[in-house]
């Protein structure tokens, strides 16, 4: 009888620390849905915001507008201080301003280029998330 007791413990110890489901995707442990969370979204920024609204068809790795690659690791290296090549000699990303990318997705008519996305149609809230997620990463934040 003892044993049964310690292997119903051990199952419900088991149940308890479970990773989550598809309806709370953010408690699973690395993969798309790891890194910031958006206080304005309350959801990964990168997995939610940045891949579905920024990468098809002009910032992934194959096809990367402006020479930038919003969908591989380590985005922050490829945003935070670097020079843009659409507005130089601005930066992408900056804590001061918040750079070019800020200036782009808030603004309809920008000092250089157009605004992003094309055609606009992003939420405040995304736009928040965005900006969020570039302070984030010029604190030097994960992504």
């Amino acid at each position: 009888m003892p044993q049964r007791r310690v292997v119903l413990a051990a199952a419900v110890g088991v149940l308890a620390g479970c990773a989550g489901s598809l309806e709370n995707p953010e408690r699973f442990d690395g993969g798309p849905q790891a890194g910031f969370v958006c206080p304005s979204l309350g959801k990964p920024a990168k997995a939610e915001v940045i891949l579905q609204r920024c990468v098809t068809g002009c910032h992934s790795a194959a096809a990367h507008e402006s020479n930038l690659d919003l969908e591989s690791p380590d985005v922050g290296t490829r945003l935070v201080g670097i020079s843009t090549s659409a507005c130089p000699p601005r930066v992408r990303v900056d804590r001061a301003d918040g750079g070019t990318l800020q200036e782009l997705i808030t603004q309809a008519s920008p000092t250089c280029t157009s605004a992003m996305p094309p055609g606009g149609g992003m939420s405040n809230a995304e736009i928040d998330c965005i900006i969020e997620w570039t302070r984030n990463l010029a604190d030097g934040g994960s992504e």
